[in-house]
């Protein structure tokens, strides 16, 4: 942003974001790299069983020729996480446009 002021220079200040988005990116993906390397060591596995079955749904719904594998623990986690963002994305657009749609007919529907 740019201030001119009496002695005509003009001070120039960097744009600093309200919210780093960034820096808290690359620490959600460090700590979720930590978790994935820790469940991978775990004797015992429980996500990737429970991320099979819809793992392989959606594989056979969108792309019927992807053979599904069974993940261990840490590389499920790694695909869940997407998958469930993809979700959440579909569910959030899918209620803003039904939100607006309703905002816009509105005002007709008490006319007859």
């Amino acid at each position: 942003m740019k201030h001119v002021h009496e002695s005509h220079y003009v001070f120039v200040e960097p744009i600093r974001p309200a919210f780093p988005f960034l820096l808290v990116v690359g620490v959600v993906v460090f700590v979720l790299s930590l978790a994935a390397d820790w469940l991978n060591g775990l004797p015992v596995q429980i996500v990737g069983p429970v991320l099979y079955p819809i793992e392989r749904m959606l594989n056979a719904a969108f792309f019927p020729d992807a053979r599904t594998p069974l993940r261990p623990n840490g590389s499920a986690l790694l695909v869940l996480l997407p998958t469930l963002a993809l979700f959440a994305a579909i569910y959030f657009g899918a209620r803003a446009a039904l939100r607006a749609a309703l905002r816009v007919l509105r005002p007709f529907a008490g006319r007859r």
